[in-house]
């Protein structure tokens, strides 16, 4: 029975045999297995058959694929890639439209407690509102009611057309008057 050390030693050259049959060995290693290989027959006997496997393995013709071979797998390696992009496009739609849910409801949920904390605020405002629109809403009747009276009367269209003609002719001669002055400070 071997010892260890032995056992140990012809796993050392079993890994130098694979290197040398891939041609990575340098000449102190080469020189070093086969001196082995001569002294070891064990060794020998497995380096015989893994040469011989070897030859064998190099030996055996390549053969290609079939076109048709090809192509259908081109196909399917398009399809899986197209299937992958459509779920992750599915994915990436369900997660925006999540973020997007998770926001809006975060918003209402703001917006929801901010109203339940100042409901006093809030129908405050809203009474604010409707004076506001009364408001509007009476002044605006009252001058159409005003304007439909003016209509009516022909004496009030005459001083209506007169104050017209009066305010227009009063905003041309402000503005010479206005283009005139700053001539004036432009030139100094």
């Amino acid at each position: 029975m071997e010892d260890e050390a032995e056992m140990n030693n012809h796993d050392e050259y079993g890994m130098l045999m694979s290197l040398a049959l891939d041609n990575l060995l340098d000449g102190g290693e080469q020189a070093q297995l086969d001196a082995h290989l001569a002294d070891c027959a064990r060794c020998r006997a497995q380096w015989n058959l893994w040469q011989s496997l070897d030859a064998a393995l190099h030996a055996a013709p390549l053969t290609a694929p079939s076109p048709a071979f090809a192509r259908n797998f081109s196909q399917r390696l398009a399809a899986q890639d197209r299937r992958r992009q459509v779920r992750l496009g599915i994915l990436l739609g369900a997660l925006t439209l999540v973020m997007w849910l998770i926001g809006v409801a975060g918003v209402a949920l703001v917006i929801s407690a901010l109203v339940y904390n100042q409901v006093g605020w809030f129908t405050e405002s809203l009474h604010w509102l409707a004076y506001v629109w009364t408001a509007v809403s009476v002044i605006g009747s009252s001058l159409l009611a005003l304007l439909g009276g003016v209509t009516e009367e022909p004496s009030a269209m005459g001083v209506l057309a007169g104050y017209v003609v009066l305010t227009g002719g009063v905003l041309v001669i402000w503005s010479r008057y206005l283009r005139r002055s700053l001539q004036t400070v432009d030139a100094i």
